[in-house]
């Protein structure tokens, strides 16, 4: 059984540093083409992955209910979803968003919420870790074999696509409301359905929701007009934006100090020189 530190938790833990070092030291003296190929292939085989559960007993016993998750219904879902085709993108951004959300998705590792108390061998706990390791595998892998390059001048526009991001998810968890798979009386809660915290914060983490309404404006946690006027209320989306900003500036940077630090370090000794003058 799944529990918090013990032989099984740490067994998954260093299965998937195993897995990131295994991969890069195969890799590394591989071609380019071939290097993008092997990891398209693994995000790939979580896209189907990701479909193909539905078809475990524990899923089928669920139906039609279990339909919902393979929506975008939360961040590694959507990650799931987007990054074999992010993957394929041409563009900066997308790939910077790949890098940096697929790493600090490394988090579902260390907390496995979902699959606590569980079999430790049961075949929708395997898939768990499977899932939620290569988000963060891969796109480190993006990295390290360099068929990515960073730029940390670009880590101020990836907020603004997270940003589109929990909207679909908000949208998302409307229609499936709509569509009769999600409780009418659990949209906007934040205790039952709440997916990346765009309806506030959960109990389950609440030191996370201390740090983020600290940097929240009090604005956007009260109903500002009209007869709840005062009232407690999360803006679904709009109360993450400050200080999901300033947060995850600090901690994109900190991570891409492993690959940039010369780049950052040229930077500061021209500004430096041009402030003396």
């Amino acid at each position: 059984m799944i529990e918090y530190f013990n032989l099984y938790y740490f067994l998954y833990l260093a299965s998937a540093f195993l897995l990131l070092i295994g991969l890069y030291l195969f890799l590394r003296k591989k071609s380019k083409r071939t290097c993008a190929i092997v990891l398209f292939a693994l995000l790939l085989s979580n896209f189907i992955l990701h479909f193909f559960k539905l078809t475990f007993y524990v899923y089928q016993e669920w139906m039609p209910y279990a339909i919902r998750t393979i929506t975008p219904e939360n961040i590694c879902a959507v990650n799931v979803l987007v990054f074999p085709w992010f993957f394929l993108s041409k563009k900066n951004i997308v790939k910077d968003y790949l890098f940096y959300i697929g790493t600090m998705s490394i988090g579902a590792t260390f907390l496995p919420v979902d699959v606590i108390g569980h079999n430790a061998f049961a075949l929708e706990t395997i898939r768990f870790y499977y899932s939620h390791i290569l988000i963060w595998v891969v796109p480190l892998l993006m990295v390290m074999l360099k068929l990515h390059t960073l730029d940390y001048k670009r880590i101020i526009k990836v907020p603004f696509f997270f940003y589109f991001i929990l909207c679909v998810i908000l949208v998302n968890e409307v229609v499936l409301t709509g569509a009769g798979f999600v409780s009418i009386e659990h949209l906007y809660s934040y205790e039952i359905r709440n997916a990346a915290l765009i309806f506030g914060p959960l109990a389950e983490v609440a030191f996370l929701g201390i740090l983020l309404t600290a940097l929240t404006p009090e604005l956007f946690l009260t109903v500002p007009i009209g007869p709840n006027a005062g009232a407690a209320y999360h803006w679904p989306v709009v109360w993450l934006m400050i200080p999901f900003f300033i947060y995850f500036c600090v901690l994109a940077v900190l991570l891409s100090l492993p690959f940039e630090y010369k780049h950052i370090r040229k930077d500061i000794v021209k500004l430096m020189r041009q402030n003396r003058e």
